[in-house]
């Protein structure tokens, strides 16, 4: 089988949508099929050391401080459609995925697949969202006017990463466009075997890690209000807080709160440096906020480290109810500061409980949130549908 993977996020972009589309172009070649991407140019990029062929083609580099610094535009350059058109007639794909379809490369996407006959499969990880009441209503009339009219139609199938995304599309969408929906989970970052020399020792009890860029749909403020009771009962205990800073509103909270000097701020760090922390920390919470919530990157990998891992995520995020709370991951509402420090308190000083809760959330990434198990899953997809 032969797929063509167009994505706009693709290494060394550090997102967790790049690191989507590598990790899957790596995982169904790995199951013996041809796979190609095309992604946009990147000054900093390395492709020789990938399995498969990347394909760079020209974009205008537009960051935006404080919100998206690897936007970059290439729907605007008429080169690029022959370009993307001509590589798909000569690759001959079975199937084309597109990844994160909010970028313009869906354009040029669309317009090659169209011409070329092909099936495109739409993989969704990401929904438009606002804190701002009356600006999530223009986002999600944005989204239903254009992604729905524009974009969803030319689909074979649009790939939810979890329920939470397969809801937003339901809930945004028209019915015929949310019936092409299928969930087919993300797996970890990386190979499952490079995270076994990192796994935690259960012996650490005074940091809680955050990984995750701050930004207003993870902002850190609940955790924060969290932690400033925390700290009282264990005054060794810090909260350290790992990515890009967009928006100031959890150092504000830590300040209001008096505990400044016990949350840290690190910004970015290199991946290996985030693994060593998760090894040494009794807990990692990273949540979204608003009304649709995601599991995210940085959880997948403090799971699979054995950290127990807070998360505001449903137990049936994935379709299959193997999320347990207090079995496999700890589960919280996110408005209950009393309740949450009493749940956190107990993991903090029950050594065989965070050992359980940990080593369960490892497994349970193992069976369900592997590579292997997602590109057979859309190897078995692209295969039935294309008989």
């Amino acid at each position: 089988m032969k797929v063509l993977i167009i994505t706009a996020m693709f290494p060394p972009n550090r997102t967790g949508t790049s690191f989507y589309s590598r990790n899957l172009a790596n995982a169904i070649r790995q199951r013996g099929n041809d796979v190609k991407v095309i992604t946009t140019a990147n000054e900093k990029a390395n492709d020789d050391d990938l399995s498969f062929e990347v394909t760079r083609i020209p974009a205008w580099h537009f960051p935006i401080k404080s919100y998206f610094k690897h936007l970059r535009f290439c729907s605007l350059i008429p080169g690029n459609y022959r370009k993307i058109l001509r590589i798909t007639r000569e690759f001959k794909p079975d199937a084309v995925v597109l990844i994160n379809h909010y970028l313009d490369i869906a354009i040029p996407a669309i317009y090659a697949t169209r011409k070329a006959r092909l099936p495109l499969y739409i993989s969704v990880g990401t929904q438009l969202q606002s804190l701002n009441p009356t600006r999530n209503k223009i986002l999600r009339f944005l989204d239903r006017l254009i992604v729905g009219n524009f974009i969803f139609p030319f689909a074979k199938r649009i790939i939810s990463w979890d329920k939470e995304i397969e809801r937003y599309i339901t809930e945004v969408h028209n019915k015929k466009n949310a019936s092409k929906s299928a969930i087919i989970p993300f797996g970890v970052n990386g190979s499952i075997e490079e995270f076994e020399k990192y796994k935690n020792s259960y012996e650490e009890e005074k940091q809680i890690l955050g990984v995750g860029a701050i930004i207003d749909h993870r902002d850190y403020v609940y955790q924060i209000q969290v932690f400033s009771e925390l700290v009282k009962k264990y005054p060794d205990l810090k909260l350290k807080i790992i990515g890009n800073q967009y928006v100031d509103k959890p150092m504000k909270a830590a300040k209001v709160l008096g505990v400044e000097g016990k949350v840290i701020f690190t910004g970015e760090l290199p991946h290996e440096q985030v693994l060593e922390e998760y090894k040494k920390s009794v807990l990692h919470w990273m949540m979204l906020v608003g009304e649709y919530v995601g599991l995210g990157t940085s959880t997948l990998e403090a799971m699979l480290m054995g950290v127990p891992s807070v998360s505001n995520v449903p137990e049936n995020l994935f379709g299959f109810g193997a999320m347990r709370d207090m079995e496999n991951f700890i589960h919280t509402n996110a408005n209950n500061i009393k309740s949450d420090v009493e749940k956190l308190s107990e993991v903090i000083e029950d050594r065989n409980l965070r050992q359980k809760i940990g080593q369960n959330g490892k497994a349970f990434i193992q069976k369900y949130l592997n590579w292997e198990a997602v590109a057979k899953q859309y190897e078995t997809m692209i295969l039935n549908d294309t008989k």
